[in-house]
């Protein structure tokens, strides 16, 4: 009989894991339900990341990135039907901040003003990595495997999208879809040319600023910039003399009217600016140091406190640069005039239109050879700087099954604790029950 109280502690111990199990079960599945979800992260590797800024130095949020377009090539190319709204619904982006950065904030936070009006948070640190996260509630018959080939898809489109939107771009086919060159007259040939060139010179100017070290065999966007110029000075220039000095035109009627247009709408400016310089001129001569002044014309009226000489110095330099600008236009309109005289007097002969014929297509050929240079230029930087500006890990599955390791880690969670309490309840019961025991047998 005696040897039946070894069993009790075994019994309960196993009714006690079973409650125990079971009430980890519920918890799991019930009270606290986990869900099973598919997750991945994505990881940014362009400059300013870390500052919170995209590619174009624009502050970056990288769930608003997340949208309906991407969602939908997605399931798509998954192969699936269903509502985007659906997806979003069951899709979180979340930011991923590592330990030590938590514990580097925390440490900063624990020796600073705990009174100070902006507290230090995770939120003040810029992550470059974000967790994707695409929850089984989506359709829980849904398979793993398509569970997870829809995130991918999704994290796909999402960084191809982002490689697209922040990439730099070049097209030399664009100018001659929107137009074909030869069908305009000479002198608006030359400027289209001109302007489209000045266009290439300015974009390779800005992305040299931007990698000043980036180079193509041997050489850098600044070159190209260079190689533009070359083209304008020995092309557009030359054809440009040419044209004003035989007045060629395919219709001189039209050009005439012209450069007309051209003076009116420079004499237009002239005016303005006339009108302009006569209020700043009298500014500046009435100008008294401690004095209230208004500077500006028409809309744009300022008052200014004339309390300092750099009041005075703004007004020299205003006046200054209207008269540059006006003496700008005076030398246009005279180039102008001294065209439309030439045209009723020159006589052109065909080796002429030959000759700006000539050089309107070597023109055409050389731009086009640099554009072509131009684009494949532009097409090893985005290679180079913005083609892994986002890199993924592979995706995992998370599920709520019991035997799964996310229960398992919930169970020895909820588990243990109640474990442990019976076990010592348990070891106290028989401690005083033997104590209990060695009492009557020194009594007896």
């Amino acid at each position: 009989m005696k040897n039946k109280h070894i069993f009790i502690p075994l019994f309960v111990f196993i009714g006690a894991a079973v409650i125990s199990l079971t009430a980890s079960i519920i918890d799991y599945k019930v009270i606290n339900k986990a869900p099973s979800y598919s997750y991945q992260t994505v990881q940014f590797n362009f400059d300013g990341a870390s500052d919170g800024k995209d590619p174009n130095g624009n502050p970056f949020n990288a769930v608003s990135f997340l949208t309906d377009d991407i969602l939908e090539e997605a399931i798509n190319t998954s192969g699936l039907s269903y509502e985007v709204s659906d997806v979003r619904n069951n899709i979180m982006v979340t930011n991923v901040v590592p330990n030590n950065i938590v514990e580097e904030i925390n440490s900063y936070a624990s020796v600073t003003d705990k009174e100070a009006t902006q507290e230090i948070t995770t939120s003040d640190y810029h992550p470059t990595k974000y967790r994707f996260t695409l929850n089984q509630d989506l359709d829980k018959k849904l398979s793993r495997d398509k569970l997870n080939g829809l995130l991918n898809n999704i994290v796909d489109s999402y960084c191809n999208k982002f490689y697209v939107t922040y990439k730099k771009s070049f097209d030399p086919s664009v100018y001659t879809e929107l137009y074909t060159i030869n069908e305009y007259d000479y002198i608006f040939q030359s400027q289209m040319y001109s302007n489209q060139i000045s266009i290439l010179k300015e974009y390779a100017r800005s992305l040299y600023n931007e990698h000043t070290d980036f180079q193509v065999d041997d050489r850098t966007f600044n070159d190209i910039y260079l190689a533009g110029d070359q083209i304008a000075n020995s092309y557009v220039n030359r054809i440009n003399n040419l044209i004003t000095l035989k007045a060629l035109s395919t219709d001189l009627p039209r050009l005439k009217n012209y450069y007309l247009y051209k003076i009116d709408m420079l004499n237009f400016d002239k005016t303005k600016y006339t009108t302009d310089l006569t209020t700043v001129s009298a500014q500046v001569t009435a100008y008294e140091k401690d004095s209230t002044i208004y500077v500006g014309t028409g809309e744009n009226i300022v008052k200014i406190e004339s309390n300092s000489a750099d009041t005075y110095n703004n007004l020299l330099a205003r006046q200054i640069s209207l008269s540059n600008q006006i003496a700008s236009i005076d030398t246009e309109i005279a180039d102008c005039q001294a065209i439309l005289n030439d045209i009723d007097t020159a006589v052109a002969t065909q080796e002429d239109f030959d000759l700006v014929e000539a050089y309107l297509t070597r023109l055409g050929t050389s731009f086009g050879a640099l554009q072509n240079k131009f684009a494949e230029f532009v097409e090893k930087y985005n290679e180079t700087y913005l083609k892994d500006t986002t890199s993924k890990n592979g995706v995992n599955y998370q599920s709520n099954s019991i035997f799964s390791m996310s229960f398992i880690v919930h169970t020895v969670k909820v588990a243990a604790p109640i474990m442990l309490t019976i076990m010592l309840g348990i070891a106290i019961f028989y401690l005083i029950r033997a104590v209990k025991k060695e009492k009557e047998v020194k009594a007896a």
